[in-house]
């Protein structure tokens, strides 16, 4: 109810600026009309997501698998992100023939969640990096970055729904901390798990451990 009541707390507080002084002071009025824009998209975002984790909960989501090579979406991620973000180098390491049986809209889904979180709290310039990689039985989906990192305390709650380690810092890019929370509930549901390693002002990696699939053609070259 908090995550709500902040959005909205907002929103009246420019309505009444607005009310007040918008009439006859163009600045003020455009101000307030951004500064709503704002708040309401955070709140359809926290919906969504509220909604998908009740569907979740009601165990309503089916997946819909199918059978891909995991290099795909991770660069199609990747080359998305490299539109909408210029401030970030993004580098690529792929080890093709990755294939997973998944629900490629969820599993793209979990993946942006990772990338979108070291946007936010990489520094302009630095760079992220994206790597899929596989070993004997399972593939390996990493994301890793070189930002603020997370403290030892924080780490082990960072999958818990609302919760941000640095709330202040949070709330400046728009997280609701829900993120990782849906993130986890599909990777969790695709029998994988997480692997999380991070150091506070030097970065955090999070791989994502799926199970692999092996085709006829790939027997004789694994590792």
């Amino acid at each position: 109810s908090h995550e709500l009541r902040t959005p909205i707390s907002v929103i009246q507080g420019y309505v009444n600026l607005l009310d007040r002084w918008g009439k006859n002071d163009e600045k003020t009025m455009q101000e307030s009309i951004d500064a709503i824009k704002s708040e309401t998209y955070n709140m359809k975002d926290l919906v969504e997501q509220l909604l998908f984790l009740a569907k979740g909960d009601n165990e309503t989501i089916q997946l819909q698998l199918e059978e891909f090579d995991a290099c795909d979406i991770v660069d199609e991620i990747v080359r998305e992100a490299q539109m909408i973000d210029l401030s970030h180098t993004f580098n690529l390491d792929l080890d093709k023939s990755a294939f997973i049986s998944a629900d490629k809209s969820l599993i793209k889904q979990a993946i942006r969640i990772l990338v979108d979180n070291s946007i936010k709290y990489t520094p302009e310039g630095e760079a992220i990096s994206l790597r899929v990689s596989k070993d004997s039985d399972s593939v390996r989906i990493t994301v890793q970055d070189s930002g603020i990192g997370i403290d030892s305390e924080s780490l082990p709650r960072i999958f818990n729904r609302f919760y941000r380690s640095d709330d202040s810092r949070a709330r400046k890019t728009g997280g609701s901390g829900l993120g990782l929370a849906i993130a986890k509930w599909i990777i969790e549901r695709h029998g994988a798990y997480f692997e999380v390693l991070s150091r506070l002002n030097i970065g955090t990696r999070v791989t994502i451990v799926m199970p692999m699939i092996i085709k006829s053609d790939q027997i004789e070259n694994i590792p």
